[in-house]
């Protein structure tokens, strides 16, 4: 377990090959969450997409928003569609974030509950988002990181996202199994925005 620690460190860029602390190991020291998730957000700084990048990271602490209940799941695929990206599950989740932000400023508490039944949305898990959100941009104020003006890239959010998802990285082998990082099999989850295409 702990040389899984080192190893998982050494991959994120908060050790060197020395097992020496980096410049990244110190911002992360300092960044009470997931190692994977902060080494998104320092990521996020210079690729200018914190904003887009914190947000995901957000939904990433906590268990998905998106419902999918046993006896209603092609009713939740099918309202989830609204939010779907086809390239990318990220952006998905982003675009379910600013959905509800959206149906917020215009709704009562007692309507924009009714939004989330309808779309599939765990009310509470949305809560909790949010909260978590708050809770991460605290922190990174407090440690001076620069928030993007403009919206960011596709490839910048993906590229901060990467840093912290190297060993989740698969390529496709037979049928509808993926090969990870040390043979590290899996099937790709079938809420997924891309479950139909099977990207390679």
């Amino acid at each position: 377990l702990v040389s899984d620690g080192y190893k998982l460190l050494f991959e994120l860029g908060a050790l060197d090959s020395k097992q020496k602390i980096t410049a990244t190991g110190k911002i992360l020291a300092r960044l009470p969450m997931d190692p994977k998730l902060g080494r998104m957000l320092i990521e996020a700084e210079k690729e200018s997409a914190l904003n887009e990048v914190l947000i995901i990271a957000s939904a990433l602490a906590i268990q998905d928003v998106r419902e999918r209940p046993m006896d209603k799941q092609q009713a939740a695929d099918e309202s989830h569609k609204k939010f779907t990206d086809n390239r990318s599950d990220f952006i998905s989740l982003l675009n379910i974030w600013h959905a509800w932000h959206k149906s917020q400023q215009k709704l009562s508490a007692g309507k924009l509950r009714q939004w989330c039944k309808e779309n599939f949305i765990s009310w509470l898990r949305m809560r909790e988002w949010r909260d978590t959100h708050q809770q991460i941009a605290k922190m990174l104020d407090e440690l001076n990181m620069r928030f993007n003006q403009q919206p960011a890239d596709y490839n910048a959010i993906h590229r901060s996202l990467l840093t912290g998802l190297l060993g989740n990285v698969g390529m496709k082998g037979d049928e509808r199994e993926y090969i990870g990082a040390r043979n590290r099999k899996f099937l790709m989850f079938p809420g997924s925005g891309l479950f139909n295409a099977q990207p390679k």
